[in-house]
């Protein structure tokens, strides 16, 4: 090479120095030449790593039946096989694989039925998962006149392939590719530069070459001559070690929210979504698996537990094509529960005088649709105050006493409300004849009694299908033959009963809606409609703000899964992986976390207007005076460790609610009768 040449070379690289967005397409400009790396620099793939692609694959082969492995196993085949490959490839003095090969010998190992469908479907998914980086678009797209572009790539795709997926990114239908693949010498050995040099002709200061890898993009591009652009890119940590024990679709969700973004977000961060979203999915894999194994095509979503899982259900069988009737089946505690207590008077004493504590007592018959003008000259012939506020005690006695005294008028209400809701039921399909099934969070199944009830239904006519059925859940009318749940059923597993129940209340307040509580049903000219609770304001706005961007953000990490997985989704999640970005937030909340979900409103009682907060605070002074007292608080608490955070001084280290109460305990038996024993 000449001295002018050389000289030419180290005036170009001074004049393309490290680059950033801002006037990258001047750092172009006089170039014949434009030679660019493909792979995090031109594209990048939406996942975190290419090994994670594999589990993609893996998944894909094995819905289509190409592979009787796992995804899981089927990654760890899959690369050992390009590791056998390539120590052959070197043995026989090359630099690169080709992917074809690596398929032949997963099939000559009987890992693939199908090679050449096991590397096109590899191929598919990178299709899926790779998008342009939009600064390198716009800078190569709107390039010089006359300015060749190249693209240099070190990959065991062959160049076809990968001149298709740039023009899928948008490089253009005609991309000028050269790869280590076909021409067996790579970047990394720097061979690939002199078919470059080869390919194009010219002098190498003609040529800039811009990519990501310092030492075969930059360091061996120079050594040929090249003039180089380092685009460098913070590569996304690695698999957590906890991540990498889950099912494949917490894996691969796991590999979407580490993968850089190519762009600013348009929305806030979804954080809360992200406790969640994979719970939905795993539940709502649940329900359809159940409904194929119990031969059900009828499957009613009950608002507002069944919200999202009915979005998400309805994505999942228009990829799987089933023959399933989905509805959601506007039914509540309200409208459902509390007509069919006419038999159970305690029961509606106590529920009905436990919603109206904190309110007057002459609103206590408003979830029967009997106002305060009718209630009130009730309670004053009882001599009872109407105005009085309602506590524990004053709510359920006033019932008792409304129940004895006007039993004519609260059977009348009742019976109105049975016949207006069995009016809905009969109009939605729900008393059809043939076998159905009811999608409910659950906990003691009273929605699937009731209505099995109000139906007149036999027990196998109806299914229930549960996030979780406590122990007390089982009766005759309910049990193991005719209800199932995800998380734990009838008590078991246990531990995983006890992560719920630290914090039930988040299910709860997760799966919802943006809309009301239903609290009755109307008759007008169209047939039964349900009528909404008018919750509190300014609190329901918030509340149908929060559920309306949860919905929002859950759909698009279930359908960012949907893109990698091209329909693939697995029978079913393993519990404990659905729950894997959930049992933090219930157990070992921060003091953020606890803040940020106590700001959002939350429906409590049976009339489903009034809204509260998840954790009510301890006083510190309560804390500090009487702490086993508090603790016995925490323990009655909604969300324990929620309370625990929100209450505790900052000293305090971070821990669940069982290890405060074993570290309360241990200080005990060394203070002695300085503190006092916590009852339990």
């Amino acid at each position: 090479m000449s001295r002018r040449q050389l000289g030419e070379i180290a005036a170009r690289r001074q004049a393309v120095p490290r680059a950033d967005d801002s006037g990258l397409g001047a750092r172009l400009a006089g170039f014949r030449v434009i030679s660019c790396d493909i792979f995090d620099t031109a594209i990048r793939r939406t996942l975190a790593r290419p090994e994670d692609v594999l589990l993609a694959v893996g998944a894909r082969a094995e819905a289509r039946g190409l592979t009787a492995c796992s995804a899981e196993a089927f990654r760890e085949f899959r690369l050992a096989a390009e590791a056998a490959v390539r120590r052959e490839a070197e043995a026989a003095g090359h630099d690169e694989v080709r992917i074809a090969e690596v398929y032949a010998r997963l099939a000559a190992c009987s890992v693939l039925a199908d090679p050449q469908a096991g590397a096109a479907l590899e191929f598919a998914v990178e299709q899926s998962v790779c998008r342009p980086i939009p600064a390198m678009q716009v800078a190569l797209l709107a390039r010089e006149p006359g300015q060749r572009l190249v693209f240099l790539s070190d990959t065991m795709l062959p160049g076809e392939w990968l001149a298709r997926l740039l023009a899928g990114c948008g490089y253009g239908e005609d991309c000028e590719v050269i790869c280590s693949a076909d021409a067996r010498q790579s970047k990394h050995s720097g061979r690939l530069y002199t078919r470059l040099l080869e390919h194009v002709g010219g002098s190498p200061a003609e040529i800039l070459h811009i990519g990501d890898n310092p030492q075969a993009d930059i360091a061996n591009a120079r050594r040929h001559g090249l003039a180089t652009l380092h685009r460098p890119w913070n590569r996304p940590p690695p698999e957590a070690e906890t991540v990498a024990g889950t099912d494949v679709a917490v894996r691969l969700a796991h590999s979407l929210r580490r993968a850089p973004a190519l762009a600013p977000p348009t929305e806030p961060a979804p954080a809360l979504a992200q406790h969640v979203s994979l719970l939905m999915l795993g539940f709502t894999l649940f329900v359809l698996a159940e409904a194929r194994r119990q031969g059900i095509d009828r499957i009613f979503f009950t608002a507002r537990d069944g919200y999202l899982p009915l979005a998400i259900a309805k994505r999942i069988t228009a990829r799987t094509g089933e023959a399933l009737t989905l509805r959601y089946l506007e039914v509540s505690r309200q409208s459902i529960v509390l007509p069919g207590l006419g038999d159970d008077l305690a029961q509606l004493a106590e529920l009905l005088g436990n919603t109206a504590r904190g309110r007057r007592l002459d609103a206590i018959l408003e979830p029967l649709g009997i106002g305060a003008d009718r209630t009130a000259p009730l309670l004053i012939a009882l001599g009872m105050a109407p105005d009085r506020i309602a506590d524990d005690e004053a709510g359920p006695e006033a019932m008792r006493r409304l129940i004895a005294a006007e039993g004519t008028l609260l059977h009348a209400a009742l019976r109105q409300r049975q016949e207006d809701a069995s009016g809905y039921l009969q109009q939605v399909g729900f008393l059809a004849p043939g076998r159905r099934m009811v999608v409910d969070v659950g906990w003691r199944g009273s929605v699937q009694r009731q209505l099995a009830r109000l139906a007149g239904l036999a027990e196998s006519d109806l299914f229930g299908c549960y996030l979780g059925l406590l122990p007390e859940a089982m009766r005759p009318d309910v049990s193991p033959r005719n209800a199932a749940g995800y998380l734990f059923a009838f008590g078991h597993p246990r531990p995983l009963m006890d992560i719920v129940l630290d914090g039930y209340i988040l299910f709860e307040l997760f799966f919802s809606a943006p809309h009301g509580s239903v609290a009755h049903y109307a008759a007008g000219e169209n047939g039964f409609v349900a009528v909404h609770a008018t919750e509190q304001e300014p609190a329901a706005s918030a509340r149908a703000r929060f559920f309306a961007a949860l919905e929002r953000d859950c759909l698009a990490e279930i359908d960012a899964l949907d893109t990698v997985l091209d329909g693939a989704w697995p029978d079913a999640i393993d519990p404990a992986s659905a729950l894997f970005d959930f049992a933090g937030l219930l157990r070992r909340p921060s003091r953020a976390e606890v803040a940020r979900l106590n700001a959002i409103p939350f429906v409590h009682g049976a009339d489903g207007r009034h809204l509260g907060v998840a954790v009510n605070p301890a006083p510190l002074h309560e804390v500090l005076l009487r702490p086993a007292a508090t603790i016995q608080r925490f323990g009655r608490a909604a969300w324990r460790s929620g309370a625990m955070r929100a209450s505790l001084p900052w000293p305090i280290p971070d821990m669940t609610y069982a290890e405060l109460c074993h570290r309360y305990d241990r200080l005990r038996r060394l203070l002695g009768p300085l503190l006092p024993a916590r009852a339990g």
